[in-house]
C-alpha cells in the first residue's frame, strides 16, 4: 500500500506527464470536470429509465399497485398457510378473492345509493346552484336576466365548436376504460404471483447479481420492504379513519343516503399526499352546501378540519412509527416530483417509493433502520450456494444408455481433441 508521501508523488509524476495545455488547467477544475460528465451521464441514464416508464404506464402502473397491495397482504397469506390447511398458492387466491369481494361490494353499494338519490341530487343540486346565483346577483348588482342569455348563448357556442372535440373525446373515453380493463388484469394477475411466489422471483432476482453483491442487496430490500408494508398499513388505517369520520358528519349533518360515496372517495384519495384530503374534503363539503345550505357547509367544513388535523397530528406520528420516519419537506418535494413528472400517479407512488429507498440506503450505509430482523441466514446459504448440476451422475449414465452410448465409451469431447492433434501432427 503506498503512503501518502507516495501518493503525493505519483499524482505528480502524472500530472507532469500530461500536455501543455492540460497542466495549465488548475487541479480544481479538472477535478470538477471529471465529475460532471460522469454526472451527466447518469442524469441522463436515469432520465432515460423514467421516460421509459412513462411510455410503459399501462403495464408498469399495474404492476406497482400490485407491489403496493401485496405488500400488506402478505402477512394474511403467511397466517393462512400457516394455521390452515390451504397451500400457498390456494392461500394467496382466497385473499385474492376476498379482497375483490370486499371492493365490488363496496362499489356496487355505493353506486346504489348513487343512483337511488340520482334525481333528488340533480333537483337539489338546481336549486343549491339558483340560491348561489341569486346571492351573487344580489351581492354584486348584476342583472341577472341579461347574464343569463350571455352566459347561455356562449356557452351553447363553445359547445357547436368543439363538437367535434366533444366526440373524440368519447372515442378516447371508450379507449381509456378498455385500457382501465386491462391494467385490472394485468394487476391481478401480478398480484396473486407475488403472493404465491413473491420470495422465489425476488431470490431469483437476487441471484443474477455477482456473488459477493447478494446478501446485501437481499438484506436491504428486507428492510425496504418492511418499511413499505408499514407504510400501507398505517396509510390504510388512517385512510379508513378519515373516511369513517367524515362519514359520520355526514350522518349527523342529516346527508347520511350519500355516507358511503363519500366514505369510498376519501379512502381512496388519502393515498395520494397532501392534496387527496384537500380535495375529498372539499367535494364532501360542496355535496353538503348543495343538499342542505350554507349552515350546514360549514358544520361539515368543521368535520373535515377537526379529523384532518387529529389524522395529521396524532394518527401519522404514532402510527407510522420509526420504520418510514420522512421529513415533511420529502414528503413535499416527493409528491411534487412525482406529481410533475408522472402526474396522478407519480404522487400515489412518490412516498412509498422514498419510503423504500430510505430504508434501503440506510442499510447500505451501515444505519440498519430495523435490526430486529436480524440476518437472513437461510436465504444466505441460498444465494451463495454454487449452482448445482442438471442431472445426477446416475441420470447422466441412464440417458447416455437410453441414447445408445455407452457409459464407457469415447465423449465426444475427446474425439474432437484427438481429431485436432491429429490436424496439428500433419501439419508439422
Amino acid at each position: 500500500m503506498l503512503k501518502p508521501r507516495n501518493l503525493r508523488a505519483a499524482s505528480a509524476a502524472r500530472a507532469a506527464s500530461a500536455p501543455q495545455e492540460v497542466q495549465e488547467i488548475p487541479i480544481g477544475v479538472r477535478r470538477l470536470g471529471a465529475w460532471s460528465w460522469r454526472f451527466l451521464i447518469i442524469a441522463a441514464a436515469f432520465a432515460l429509465i423514467i421516460w421509459g416508464l412513462v411510455k410503459l404506464a399501462t403495464l408498469v402502473v399495474p404492476v406497482l399497485i400490485a407491489v403496493l397491495i401485496a405488500s400488506f397482504m402478505m402477512p394474511l397469506v403467511n397466517l393462512l398457510t400457516k394455521h390452515t390447511f390451504l397451500g400457498r398458492l390456494a392461500a394467496s387466491a382466497l385473499a385474492l378473492v376476498g379482497l375483490i369481494v370486499v371492493v365490488v361490494g363496496m362499489a356496487y353499494l355505493a353506486g346504489r345509493q348513487l343512483v337511488d338519490q340520482a334525481s333528488d341530487i340533480s333537483v337539489k343540486a338546481v336549486s343549491g346552484f339558483q340560491g348561489m346565483l341569486d346571492w351573487a346577483t344580489q351581492t354584486f348588482n348584476i342583472e341577472k336576466s341579461g347574464w343569463l342569455d350571455t352566459v347561455t348563448s356562449e356557452a351553447l357556442a363553445k359547445i357547436q365548436e368543439n363538437s367535434g372535440r366533444l366526440i373524440s373525446g368519447a372515442f378516447s373515453t371508450v379507449s381509456v376504460v378498455g385500457t382501465i380493463g386491462t391494467g385490472i388484469i394485468v394487476a391481478l394477475f401480478t398480484l396473486l404471483f407475488l403472493l404465491a411466489n413473491g420470495q422465489s422471483i425476488w431470490r431469483w432476482c437476487v441471484g443474477l447479481l455477482p456473488p459477493e453483491a447478494r446478501v446485501p442487496v437481499h438484506e436491504s430490500f428486507r428492510r425496504g420492504w418492511k418499511a413499505l408494508s408499514a407504510y400501507m398499513r398505517t396509510q390504510i388505517l388512517v385512510a379508513a379513519v378519515d373516511a369513517t369520520g367524515i362519514a359520520l358528519g355526514m350522518v349527523v349533518l342529516g346527508t347520511g343516503a350519500y355516507a358511503v360515496p363519500i366514505w369510498m372517495l376519501v379512502f381512496l384519495f388519502s393515498f395520494v399526499p397532501l392534496v387527496g384530503a384537500v380535495v375529498s374534503g372539499a367535494i364532501a363539503v360542496l355535496i353538503v352546501f348543495v343538499l342542505k345550505g350554507w349552515a350546514f357547509a360549514l358544520g361539515m367544513l368543521a368535520a373535515v378540519l377537526i379529523v384532518q388535523q387529529l389524522e395529521s397530528n396524532i394518527l401519522q406520528p404514532v402510527l407510522m412509527g420509526k420504520a418510514v420516519e420522512l421529513h415533511p419537506l420529502a414528503v413535499f418535494l416527493g409528491v411534487t416530483a412525482g406529481a410533475l413528472t408522472a402526474g396522478i400517479a407519480g404522487a400515489l407512488f412518490a412516498i412509498p417509493l422514498i419510503a423504500f429507498v430510505n430504508a434501503t440506503l440506510l442499510y447500505l450505509t451501515g444505519r440498519d433502520p430495523s435490526p430486529e430482523l436480524g440476518e437472513d441466514q437461510a436465504a444466505h446459504e441460498e444465494l451463495l450456494a454454487p449452482p448445482q448440476p442438471k442431472y445426477t451422475k446416475e441420470q447422466e449414465e441412464a440417458l447416455a444408455r437410453k441414447d445408445g452410448r455407452a457409459t464407457g465409451s469415447t465423449s465426444v469431447a475427446q474425439l474432437m481433441k484427438r481429431t485436432v492433434s491429429r490436424r496439428s501432427d500433419q501439419v508439422r
